[in-house]
């Protein structure tokens, strides 16, 4: 009886460059956790500034 392995190597999609420090953050329309509208745009109208926090959840 015998056996055989075939490895396959598959080389890691290039990685997304995130943005330069101090740049501009895109322009953005999402939901928050509750499903109410975010529209970056609209936010900086109404604030002098916006704090983006990106988070990963325990799932």
């Amino acid at each position: 009886m015998g056996s055989f392995m075939i490895e396959t190597r598959e080389e890691e999609p290039p990685r997304p460059k995130g943005l330069q420090i101090y740049s501009n953050a895109p322009m953005i329309d999402t939901v928050d956790i509750y499903d109410n509208p975010i529209n970056l745009s609209d936010l900086l109208g109404t604030y002098k500034g916006v704090l983006i926090d990106f988070f990963r959840g325990n799932w």
